[in-house]
């Protein structure tokens, strides 16, 4: 075993969360290492969708203009296989087409770019942790290491290692799923169209998917995918074709094959000692609009910026526990989502009933709302009167992610928005001035405020209405800022 060396914060899992996460971290001045088993990133895609959610907290961090361009629509978006009406809703509740691979590359090159040290092909395999840190084992190509951290985070996937080993207590669900698909070049000439079914055991898809290619899914209900190290094979995928539709469909050689699913599994908390889950590790439920994805960014946002406050040693007491309590709900809610999702899908089985119950219901705009926004319209209890402001708790208005073509929110600090036509006076955050800036913006007569005090994550923790009076902001400030300097 080689010599131990030392960080502040140890990051497993480099997907869009974990990459997410230590470029957070970096912003915040903090040491990181990302571990990823995987020694390459495939520039080949498992997913399609970017959640308009994920894009906004992309795009406060002035991210979004790596995509190169604004990102196409999904058209539609369906619960269980029946559609919803997304432009009831409104143009911002679209999911977005981009790659899974694309994302994950945008995150990987800033947190490089900030200072991360990442390690690809560099894998867990054993933890310990005291009153101080943790103490991780650690595998590679070059041999083994043990590596010290103050704090380290489980970003690795729904299998999680890193939960495992540091022994967080999971709910698992007894509904469960295996998707298995294929990748396949279309003959010239040939363009075909996207195509469903839904089935008493499952469910089917043909997708075209760009570059002369075709995506073939299969769904099949309350099974569990093979165990990750049997290999995958064209077989599997006619196998399970034909056990979701009774039809095994001609297909030539696939570019590329890709097998997930498995049970709804929630960590009981997100935190153990000196030990965090975020994404999936934290929460992995059935794969629908993106969900995942933001769920997990969302929750790098909101965790990073209270680790970089405990370690620059100005955190407030309790900020690290708020992680759990603010987060936890949302992976709740996404998991219901997931499951019922599940449950509407698999009645069929036995009746229609609940499908065509679930038809008419729809029908409603509140329900079209409510099964288009439960996962991601996320609003923190953040005030402390008893009717706080309506925009407390709640995500920074759009039109304030941008302030005459700067972006407030992209350097991690805090923003207090100044929204009342003034200039910008720094004296109102005197003693925090290290942590909060302030913003002169053009006054925003729909939004009923005249200041907002805006958190890292993109979250609003104080406004005051039209009458511009400071009540509450010192203690605002104190809560989620610390004390001020002298």
């Amino acid at each position: 075993m080689n010599a131990e060396e030392s960080t502040s914060v140890v990051v497993v899992g480099g997907g869009p969360t974990g990459m997410m996460l230590a470029g957070e971290l970096r912003l915040a001045g903090v040491d990181v290492v990302l571990l990823e088993r995987i020694g390459t990133l495939h520039e080949h895609t498992h997913s399609m969708g970017l959640h308009p959610r994920a894009a906004e907290a992309l795009d406060q961090r002035g991210l979004m203009d790596r995509f190169g361009g604004p990102l196409p629509k999904w058209p539609r978006l369906h619960f269980g296989l029946i559609w919803l009406d997304v432009e009831k809703v409104g143009e911002d509740e679209y999911t977005l087409a981009s790659p899974d691979w694309r994302a994950e590359e945008i995150l990987e090159e800033r947190a490089v770019e900030l200072g991360a040290d990442v390690r690809r092909g560099h894998r867990a395999t054993s933890l310990r942790q005291d009153g101080s840190g943790v103490t991780l084992g650690v595998s590679c190509a070059d041999g083994d290491y043990e590596i010290r951290c103050s704090y380290l985070v489980g970003c690795d996937g729904p299998d999680s290692p890193v939960r495992e080993m540091a022994g967080f207590d999971v709910t698992e669900s007894t509904l469960s799923y295996y998707g298995v698909f294929g990748d396949f070049k279309v003959a010239a000439g040939e363009s075909p169209e996207f195509d469903t079914g839904l089935y008493a055991d499952g469910m089917t898809s043909v997708l075209p998917f760009g570059d002369g290619l075709i995506r073939v899914m299969s769904v099949e209900f309350d099974r569990r995918p093979p165990a990750a190290d049997v290999p995958l094979s064209k077989d599997e995928l006619l196998a399970s074709l034909r056990r979701a539709s009774g039809e095994e469909p001609e297909l030539g050689e696939p570019e590329r094959l890709f097998r997930y699913g498995g049970p709804t599994r929630h960590a009981d908390g997100y935190r153990k000692g000196r030990v965090f889950l975020a994404g999936e590790a934290a929460h992995a439920h059935f794969v629908h609009a993106a969900h995942g994805k933001s769920t997990g960014i969302h929750d790098a946002l909101n965790l990073a910026w209270k680790l970089g406050a405990e370690l620059n040693g100005w955190a407030p007491p309790g900020l690290l526990d708020s992680y759990d309590a603010e987060r936890r709900p949302v992976g709740d809610r996404a998991c219901l989502h997931g499951e019922a999702q599940l449950a509407v899908f698999r009645s069929g089985r036995t009746t229609s009933a609940l499908r065509e119950l679930m038809a008419e219901l729809i029908r409603y705009d509140e329900v079209n709302r409510q099964l288009i926004t439960q996962v991601t319209d996320v609003r923190y209890p953040l005030g402390s009167d008893a009717a706080p402001h309506p925009l407390v708790g709640a995500r920074v208005p759009n039109t304030l992610l941008a302030v005459k073509d700067e972006r407030p929110l992209a350097a991690g600090c805090g923003v207090l928005y100044d929204l009342s036509g003034s200039e910008p006076d720094q004296a109102r955050v005197t003693g925090w001035a290290d942590r909060v800036d302030v913003v002169a913006a053009e006054p925003h007569p729909g939004l009923d405020a005249a200041a907002l005090l805006v958190r890292p994550d993109g979250f609003v923790a104080w406004a005051t209405p039209g009458d511009g009076v400071d009540t509450g902001l010192r203690e605002a400030l104190t809560r989620w800022f610390g004390e001020p300097t002298s």
